[in-house]
């Protein structure tokens, strides 16, 4: 566990192969990478104590090791009338007025009448999160309000959310289950142990994950939540059956033994259908889902081998696990549920159904970087103060190649031409162009705008020969090709379409990329592959199903509550506008896995006793009897359980508790008022 490391890339949420992240390859081959931290520093006016501040501030930037260059507000010199002057020396409103001519270039803007001092970080591949504490500690001896953003610094604040994830989170976790599972048992050692497999299961594979080298994502983070609260299933069925022997006086060992035949099978069959829901999302064609996959059913193997295993053999001591007293529990849900047998709850499935039909089509695909966080988070807050200083904080990239010579005044009259109509888009707040930089520099010490290509290429060199410049990256003469910068209004798959459609419709050799084309990829595709992993793990279930019970009729039925859930969690998503993306699609596969549990259970036991020669009446509801209470339990376990993911700061795990609760509560609901009602009309055999 030691051994395990963090990765915060968010190409793991993209699609492989896309045609996007091999535009971004192409890009970076051609300009070299532009990583960039942002600082703006936010203050009333611009004086010369403020001046001194900022000079400050930039030095600290300028000294950071992992930092190449930076463009800001307070350089150590200044060209002033042609002769290099130190900052010191130059008073602030003479540095407010030189700035104020380089329109959206300017390291010094004002929007509102507030003044924000800009600092543009350009990093290399050894800046870390150190780094990146470092500067929040330095910023903050100042009673200036400062704020951060870029690529690199929403991945790296990720490492502090994993790491919280991982500490905080998993110990919540297994105690609201105990506290869930000893509602039901009524003790808290047979508590303890029912859960210990799970713990057990979520330690080995964290251990694994260490020793092959894998690291660990925001998603793949939650890993040990869900094993522990999926795998201590088992555990507490387990628990259940065997108490119900031993408060029946039934020997210990008999008691082990009668256990092992009524909740054995389907212990191993709620393992495989789990661990079969997590695998269907193989079919995902994106890095961070296969890995959350096998990692999960590796976890929940791992809980079913140790529930299998260590559970009857610390059993088989003297231990004490029956419940210390027994009493009426003062809320009997599982004789509530009872009472809706029969035609109620044909007409509350027959609602569940209706609702799907609703609101199915209004579900939305969306899914972006900064979306991942909540709005009270620091890197949300940070967000939202860029769009509205700079107009954005993450761009995209429009690469332009011209027919001839890019430093001629042609070219530049194509780019600028280009650039106006994509500035004129109203999914569009600006545009970074490299030859509107040339003509305010050439403006601010020539005067006027640049006369012909032999002024251009002066000017260009002139910049291109100076240390704190970024026109290479932006600018590639050898191969006459150039890179924009498109900050636009929102990340939405609508707006970033409408700028692409845009671009390809131009007669211009021109393209667009960028992470969150990546991401976009992703969500255009995510409901074809989404409906593919649902058929698939519904038809291993089924397989599975139809094997243990040996009745193919009974298989089916025992699906329909797990066919019902899915419609339900669908009819969630657009009732309530939480998008149907990379992390919400897990629920469904989850919600099958762990659902499906309730049916195994119940259609096992119902078919024993049908086996024993009891009558449909009589099977339904002393199977009924049986398992009702921990099925109840389990669901609630589960999603109380997940419900700790609330407290992530996260939106992604919130969306994740939200549906998981609709899931179990539906699948439970069902599984004990409409599958008893089915199974009462089965004709017997």
């Amino acid at each position: 566990i030691t051994q395990i490391k963090l990765n915060t890339d968010f190409a793991l949420f993209t699609t492989n192969n896309t045609v996007y992240e091999e535009r971004l390859d192409e890009m970076t081959t051609t300009f070299g990478d532009i990583e960039q931290i942002v600082v703006v520093v936010e203050h009333g006016t611009f004086t010369n104590q403020v001046k001194d501040d900022m000079r400050e501030i930039q030095a600290y930037f300028e000294g950071i090791d992992s930092v190449t260059m930076v463009q800001g507000v307070a350089p150590e010199s200044l060209m002033v009338n042609n002769v290099v002057v130190p900052i010191g020396q130059v008073d602030a409103s003479v540095l407010e007025t030189y700035f104020s001519n380089f329109e959206e270039f300017s390291a010094l803007k004002e929007v509102d009448g507030q003044l924000y001092s800009t600092f543009t970080l350009f990093i290399n591949d050894t800046f870390s999160s150190s780094d990146i504490q470092g500067i929040e500690n330095f910023l903050s001896d100042y009673t200036y309000v400062s704020y951060i953003s870029g690529d690199s610094y929403n991945q790296f604040k990720i490492v502090d959310y994993i790491l919280s994830i991982l500490f905080m989170l998993p110990p919540l976790t297994i105690l609201v289950i105990l506290l869930v599972f000893r509602w039901q048992i009524g003790a808290f050692k047979p508590t303890f142990l029912s859960v210990l497999p799970a713990a057990i299961g979520s330690l080995w594979t964290f251990g694994i994950i260490g020793y092959l080298g894998n690291e660990v994502s925001i998603l793949t983070a939650v890993v040990p939540i869900f094993i522990i609260v999926i795998g201590s299933a088992d555990g507490l069925h387990f628990m259940s059956h065997f108490q119900e022997a031993l408060v029946e006086k039934t020997p210990r060992k008999e008691a082990m033994l009668r256990t092992l035949k009524v909740a054995g099978i389907p212990m191993i069959i709620t393992t495989l259908t789990s661990m079969a829901g997590f695998l269907s999302l193989l079919s995902m064609d994106t890095s961070s889902i296969v890995d959350l996959a096998i990692f999960s059913a590796l976890g929940i193997f791992l809980a079913g081998i140790a529930t299998w295993y260590v559970l009857p053999l610390i059993l088989s001591n003297e231990i004490n696990v029956q419940p210390k007293h027994h009493r009426p529990k003062k809320i009997d849900l599982s004789g509530g549920l009872k009472k809706v047998w029969g035609i109620p709850s044909i007409i509350i499935v027959g609602v569940l159904i209706v609702f799907t039909f609703v609101f199915i089509g209004k579900i939305n695909n969306e899914f972006d970087m900064l979306s991942v966080y909540k709005d009270y988070t620091v890197v949300a807050k940070n967000a939202e103060k860029m769009q509205e200083v700079n107009g954005g904080s993450i761009p995209l990239y429009v690469e332009i190649e011209t027919d001839g010579n890019i430093l001629s005044m042609d070219s530049m009259a194509m780019i600028d031409d280009f650039v106006a109509d994509l500035e004129s888009l109203d999914e569009v707040n600006h545009v970074i162009n490299p030859f509107r930089l040339l003509q305010i520099v050439y403006a601010t010490q020539v005067q006027g705008d640049i006369p012909n290509s032999f002024a251009l290429n002066m000017i260009y060199t002139n910049i291109a020969n100076s240390d704190s410049t970024i026109i290479d990256n932006i600018m590639n003469v050898d191969e006459n090709k150039i890179r924009l910068l498109v900050f636009p209004t929102d990340m939405n798959n609508a707006t970033l379409g409408t700028i692409e459609e845009y671009i390809d419709e131009q007669d211009a050799n021109a393209y667009i990329t960028g992470v969150q084309y990546l991401l976009r990829d992703l969500n255009i595709n995510i409901s074809t592959m989404q409906r593919n992993s649902i058929v698939l793990a519904i038809g291993i279930v089924l397989v599975m199903l139809a094997i243990s019970l040996k009745d193919i009729k009974i298989a089916v039925l025992s699906i329909i509550p797990i066919l019902i859930t899915v419609g339900a969690i669908y009819g969630t998503l657009g009732a309530t506008g939480i998008p149907l993306n990379i992390t919400t699609v897990i629920i469904f596969s989850i919600s099958i896995g762990v659902g499906i549990d309730y049916a195994v259970h119940f259609s096992s036991v119902y078919k024993m006793h049908l086996n024993e020669g009891l009558s449909n009446q009589d099977s339904v509801a002393k199977a009924y009897k049986e398992v009702s209470r921990p099925i109840i339990a389990n669901a609630l376990g589960i999603a109380l359980g997940l419900s700790v993911l609330m407290l992530s700061p996260l939106t992604i795990h919130l969306n994740v508790s939200i549906l998981m609760w609709v899931g179990m509560l539906v699948s439970v609901f069902v599984t004990l008022t409409f599958l008893p009602t089915i199974f009462q009309f089965k004709k017997q055999n």
